[in-house]
């Protein structure tokens, strides 16, 4: 969809990405169909080096500062150097969307 081209085009210009992906996520937590709300990235790049990972989240963050006061509810970031990626190709899994807010689910 038009955001996760944005999203994808953003990093590309931003971050300089030797690989990239970009999963909508959104239909996996409710949401109307065609909602583009809650991604995941997968950010290789070069730029990350020497950096903290909460450190390579924000240069995410501030590559879709735009999107995130949007249309954008929720973003999981994995962003590794080309290095740790040759190393470690796997993306860890993310848990279940629990359908509303994690206060919401222990009153029921």
């Amino acid at each position: 969809g038009p955001l996760a081209r944005t999203i994808r085009a953003k990093l590309e210009a931003a971050l300089q990405p030797t690989h990239l992906q970009v999963l909508d996520e959104s239909p996996r937590h409710g949401g109307p169909p065609g909602a583009e709300t809650h991604f995941a990235v997968v950010v290789v790049s070069g730029r990350f080096a020497g950096l903290a990972p909460l450190q390579r989240h924000r240069l995410v963050h501030a590559a879709l500062s735009a999107e995130l006061a949007g249309p954008l509810h929720a973003l999981a970031i994995v962003a590794r150097t080309p290095q740790q990626w040759q190393s470690d190709p796997q993306v860890p899994p993310r848990p279940p969307c629990l359908g509303g807010s994690k206060h919401e689910q222990r009153r029921k």
